[in-house]
């Protein structure tokens, strides 16, 4: 979440991709957005999701992929497609 506003909607997201079967987080420490994507960067999170008032109020998250690749704003069952299908190339 970009604030902690919006915590709860990101705790939504979380159950979301967890009863899908995605193993999800929420970084919600009060620091700015900057400093948790390049932290989590370091870590080498495969996705980052990034909510925030657009987002919550259209229903979608913004996806960057590990690298700093922006994958754009997606609605929620769009990602755990589009994640699945990832999920299921690198398993072949």
């Amino acid at each position: 979440p970009v604030s902690e506003k919006f915590n709860v909607f990101a705790k939504k997201v979380c159950d979301l991709l967890n009863n899908s079967e995605i193993r999800a987080s929420i970084d919600d420490r009060n620091v700015t957005i900057g400093k948790k994507i390049r932290e989590n960067e370091l870590k080498r999170m495969p996705f980052l999701l990034i909510v925030g008032e657009k987002e919550q109020a259209t229903d979608t998250v913004s996806v960057r992929k590990q690298g700093g690749e922006d994958k754009g704003v997606m609605s929620l069952d769009a990602f755990v497609q589009y994640l699945k299908g990832e999920i299921d190339n690198e398993l072949k």
